[in-house]
């Protein structure tokens, strides 16, 4: 079980006018604090091949695995943010990321299959590629059922939720494919406004993506991208907005850096070391976030 962390009695529990500013922006991570991998990228490589006729590559998930993150570590540093730097279509970035991983394992002169690029790219646009951590469905449940009956006193029923993610534009079909429900506000990005009908909320209000706002976390610009989107038109301040991540530098450090509130996800029980400890809350799961927003439990936050 989660271990939730109590909310020490303080001044504001005598006085109700001295309350903790409330959380009205959630923003989480996606890639490692909601997905992972359904299986290594490697293995997930290597079955791709398999499917596309390439013979003597089965036995190589391990290395494919290495020299992908050797890839993805090179491009990344050449052409970062999924090619947007230099102008290049995210597509065309994974394109050469695939070619550059698989083709070292290849015989000699044997070109990669015509359809296996186009075949990996929807592989990992979706739950084929990526699954959710067990406890981001109960995490999002309880949000669904705050809203459903809406109650003002409790946060969770107008809470606004969002993404902000080192990453292209897949994330909203990855989410979408793994069961939630997604909005179609993307920042920089024009879109009707959703219109699923389950009480007219999403699980997911909008996105706030690298490759849309032109440079990746730690940087400030895609925080204050997310905290328009939340705003929706409206005034909203960084003390009351929280971002979870599980990346202490580029999700912790970074939102606290802007003035918000930060948790770091933190599922294997790592043991904390001095630097982690000194800010930001750490939590082993999504669903201990639940008891804390519902108490204005935000001055544990920093």
């Amino acid at each position: 079980m989660p271990r939730i962390i109590p909310r020490l009695k303080g001044p504001s529990d005598m006085n109700p006018i001295a309350r903790p500013t409330p959380i009205r922006l959630l923003t989480l991570d996606a890639f490692g604090t909601l997905y992972t991998p359904r299986a290594l990228i490697g293995t997930q490589y290597v079955s791709a091949a398999r499917r596309h006729g390439l013979e003597g590559i089965e036995d190589c998930a391990a290395d494919v695995e290495e020299k992908f993150r050797d890839v993805f570590r090179i491009e990344s540093k050449k052409r970062p943010n999924y090619g947007k730097s230099v102008g290049m279509n995210a597509s065309e970035w994974w394109a050469n990321v695939i070619r550059s991983t698989l083709i070292p394992f290849l015989k000699p002169s044997t070109p990669l299959p015509e359809g296996l690029i186009p075949d990996l790219l929807n592989h990992f646009s979706s739950s084929r590629g990526y699954i959710l951590h067990p406890d981001v469905l109960p995490f999002f449940e309880h949000l669904r059922q705050a809203r459903k009956c809406p109650d003002p006193i409790d946060p969770l029923s107008s809470l606004r939720v969002g993404i902000i993610s080192n990453s292209d534009d897949r994330v909203s079909s990855i989410l979408d494919s793994l069961g939630l429900r997604v909005g179609s506000r993307r920042y920089g990005v024009s879109s009707e406004t959703s219109n699923r009908d389950d009480q007219g909320r999403d699980d997911i209000d909008f996105v706030a993506l690298s490759y849309d706002v032109g440079v990746e976390k730690p940087d400030r610009k895609i925080f204050d991208a997310a905290r328009e989107l939340g705003a929706m038109g409206g005034e909203l301040e960084p003390d009351e907005c929280l971002h979870v991540g599980d990346d202490f530098v580029k999700d912790v450090r970074a939102a606290e850096a802007v003035g918000w509130h930060s948790v770091r996800v933190d599922r294997s029980r790592e043991k904390e070391n001095n630097l982690t400890r000194q800010s930001g809350l750490r939590v082993e799961g999504l669903v201990e976030l639940v008891l804390m927003l519902r108490m204005g439990n935000t001055d544990h936050l920093h």
